[in-house]
């Protein structure tokens, strides 16, 4: 049997690892030592591990300045924090020395069974390039930019294609570096090309759904409803983004990182589309309009003649042409009438 010396970080992610087969190995920041730490809190020889006459191994301090201390046992939950001086190395203990910390596994510890791939990870590797990452942040830049001509009445100004397209950018470029400083704080990866070309993917994906949505509008009139199929889009497309997000960046359990995935998007879209609910009965006095021009191509029904259209518009609001004339030729004759009487009354 043989100890293994590994140097942990916060995240207790391992950074070196040292393998102890003879009987005696120092511990410290000279270069002589067989377990050598970067760390200016520890001394040049700070403490040694020994293997007894029972080939147990101990761990001695050699009258450092900062001394040692045992932080845990991740095999045994019952060890506590305590100083300590010389200590029988039990496999599994963590002990801090100076400002690092170490942890001793002999070689006979089972090690769990390998996690399979994700089939996500080949996409994802795919994404992180910067080509890809390029090429679909220039995309949405270019859309973007498309969208705001084609919705814009007045002179399309140079400004306000920067505007545009900085707006668009910088927004991708915000979002991925958020996800990628999480990242690297708790995983120690950053992949900001990967998230950069998720967030880039996913808007790509919501400004195609705007266009067929106002194909939609335009042949079937659902001005009322766009708001709730607008929400319900988001709806698929966020869970996604933030479980790819979740994925590179967190160390997350998969179950509790789907859940998290789905409810939190929902919940706020669910308050969002609970106004949208409310605001559906509601009057407006202003038309629905409409800046874009649609070619009559993309339009999918047959179109309705204007004669027809125009003897229709009564039903609309639900008043007969008939009780209309009654109601004009009452109204007349009233005024009339009190014409008369006014003239009597001079």
């Amino acid at each position: 049997m043989a100890l293994i010396i590994e140097e942990i970080n916060r995240a207790h992610r391992v950074g070196n690892r040292y393998r102890m087969d003879g009987e005696r190995a120092t511990i410290g920041r000279c270069y002589d030592n067989a377990v050598m730490v970067e760390d200016p809190h520890a001394c040049a020889v700070h403490a040694e591990v020994v293997r007894d006459e029972d080939g147990c191994y101990v761990l001695r301090d050699l009258d450092s300045l900062n001394g040692m201390r045992l932080l845990r046992n991740f095999r045994d939950k019952s060890v506590k924090p305590t100083n300590i001086r010389e200590h029988l190395i039990e496999s599994g203990d963590e002990v801090q020395i100076g400002k690092s910390c170490l942890r001793f596994i002999d070689t006979d510890m089972s090690v769990p069974p390998a996690i399979p791939m994700h089939s996500a990870e080949t996409l994802f590797d795919r994404l992180a390039t910067p080509f890809v990452a390029i090429a679909l942040c220039v995309v949405v830049g270019a859309l973007s930019l498309w969208m705001a001509y084609l919705g814009n009445t007045g002179e399309f100004e140079w400004t306000g294609a920067i505007e545009v397209l900085t707006d668009a950018v910088i927004g991708l470029l915000i979002y991925a570096a958020a996800w990628a400083f999480i990242g690297k704080v708790v995983k120690h990866e950053a992949h900001f090309l990967a998230h950069l070309s998720i967030a880039a993917s996913a808007a790509l994906i919501y400004a195609g759904w705007q266009w067929f949505g106002t194909l939609l509008n335009f042949n079937f009139s659902l001005h009322q409803i766009m708001p709730l199929l607008n929400i319900l889009a988001l709806a698929i497309l966020l869970p996604v983004m933030l479980w790819c997000a979740t994925f590179l960046a967190l160390n997350v359990a998969p179950h509790w990182r789907l859940v998290a995935s789905i409810l939190l998007p929902w919940s706020f879209l669910g308050f969002a589309a609970a106004v949208e609910i409310g605001k559906m009965h509601e009057f407006s006095g202003a038309p629905e309009v409409s800046k874009e021009l649609k070619s009559k191509d993309f339009l999918w029904r047959k179109p309705e003649p204007l004669n027809d259209f125009l003897a229709s518009t009564p039903a609309l609001f639900d008043i007969s042409i008939e009780e209309s004339k009654e109601k004009r030729a009452k109204a007349t004759s009233k005024k009339v009438s009190d014409g008369d009487l006014e003239i009597q009354g001079e």
